[in-house]
């Protein structure tokens, strides 16, 4: 059902965050002039269609839904082992509060978030309503939770039903994006730069999550896969927006600002690495190693939030 909701030609722009952690730089085949063109004529009719409708509050807010689909299994992963208990518990709690705020929002505008009015376009409304279907289970296994009642197994459920959570979100972001960009205000190169930013979010908290949940005996091999990939993935891209990576239309920071805030991160990447390489020989690590993952995910992902808002405030300035 998802596979048939998303045909945007937008599925190619993620080519490039795919492929960029094993150097394979396919940006020049996945993004044709054909697909920037339509892309920017989509935008262009949208900018002229919806008017002032919180366009940019909803692309970063509907990235964000992908970010909170892997940091509420985090949560709940530490929050289930005794880590960090009030800090996990109070974040599971916001997690959930801010998804289902989110959700409602783009659906049916709020102004303060910067959204408004209701969604009127019905391939977005047939993609929020599926994943406010994906959401159910992952929502009352969180509640579980929160609420002390919750298990080992409690945890497991929750991190395999947020799998199609992440999949339908990560979907929905283009869809949204293709639908609300103002070509006007935001080029394409600026969008495929705050897209990689945003999708960073997401990849600390996946790492996070797969950390714990080897950590307290969730492991498989599909975790161990799924924490490589996730942590080459944001290492690969850290290193393209500091450096910059112009083969792939990777600029480097527009601003000393940006700058500084990217080499902040990669700071508190050099202190999550060791910690995802123990757990990538098979190790688990302990509670107090596991409450440093806790937080320097938490800071990763608050970082590359901030550089997000600080890209898109570039890309006004022309930066």
């Amino acid at each position: 059902m998802i596979m048939n909701w998303y045909s945007a030609p937008w599925q190619n722009f993620y080519c490039v965050t795919q492929k960029i952690a094993v150097s394979v730089l396919c940006l020049s085949v996945a993004m044709t002039q054909v697909h920037a063109q339509e892309t920017q004529a989509a935008a262009a009719d949208a900018a002229t269609t919806n008017g002032d409708a919180g366009g940019g509050a909803r692309i970063n807010l509907s990235g964000k839904l992908r970010m909170l689909s892997q940091r509420i299994v985090a949560s709940a992963c530490y929050l289930q082992a005794g880590v960090s208990s009030d800090d996990s518990g109070a974040m599971l709690v916001a997690a959930q509060e801010e998804f289902a705020l989110i959700t409602d929002a783009l659906q049916n505008g709020n102004d303060d978030l910067g959204v408004f009015g209701e969604e009127t376009r019905r391939k977005t409304l047939i993609g929020i309503e599926l994943l406010r279907d994906l959401w159910v289970p992952v929502s009352a296994g969180a509640d579980e939770i929160a609420a002390g009642n919750g298990s080992q197994e409690t945890v497991q459920q929750i991190a395999t039903d947020s799998a199609p959570l992440l999949e339908m979100a990560q979907k929905l972001v283009p869809e949204i994006s293709q639908q609300y960009s103002n070509p006007g205000e935001l080029l394409l190169r600026d969008t495929l730069v705050i897209d990689i930013a945003g999708r960073q979010r997401m990849l600390a908290q996946r790492v996070s999550k797969n950390v714990c949940l080897f950590s307290v005996g969730l492991g498989s091999d599909a975790v161990l896969a799924e924490l490589q990939s996730a942590a080459d993935m944001f290492d690969a891209s850290l290193r393209a927006l500091r450096n910059g990576m112009p083969d792939a239309g990777v600029q480097g920071p527009p601003t000393p600002e940006i700058a500084a805030g990217l080499d902040g991160v990669i700071t508190d990447w050099g202190v999550a690495e060791p910690l995802i390489a123990t757990v990538l020989s098979g190790e688990q690590i302990n509670a107090d190693d596991l409450a440093t993952m806790f937080s320097t995910a938490n800071r990763l992902t608050g970082g590359m939030n901030t550089a997000v808002g600080l890209y898109a405030e570039a890309s006004k300035l022309g930066g």
